[in-house]
């Protein structure tokens, strides 16, 4: 098995009891979805929607860590935590980036999986 920079396929091949129809169906939703959330994620945070940057971000961690994505869990812990109170706009967009930096890899990566899973 391929080793990843970014992405942990473990839990995924243990929820689909290595299924390579199941393994590819849940990486495409997530390939669709996390580019749209990420989007919103931004959008919320330039409209200063602290209180939906929250809520879209808390529903991204599962979804990160069902791809094994567990790089950037902090990350979007914090971006809650400043967005409970939304102070620090400045760092609530650095860890967006950085975030946006990790999928994108996570994407590459999860591309990969599908195509070398067939």
């Amino acid at each position: 098995m391929k080793d990843y920079k970014v992405i942990n396929v473990e839990f995924l091949r243990s929820f689909t009891q290595n299924n390579p129809v199941k393994i590819a169906k849940y990486i495409n939703m997530f390939l669709q979805s996390a580019p749209d959330t990420l989007k919103q994620m931004n959008s919320q945070l330039a409209a200063g929607d602290f209180k939906g940057l929250k809520t879209t971000a808390h529903s991204l961690k599962p979804q990160l860590g069902y791809m094994g994505i567990e790089t950037i869990h902090e990350s979007i812990v914090r971006i809650e935590e400043y967005a409970e109170t939304g102070k620090k706009p400045e760092v609530i967009a650095a860890l967006i980036k950085e975030v946006e930096a990790t999928c994108a890899v996570a994407f590459e990566e999860l591309n990969d999986v599908i195509k070398n899973s067939n």
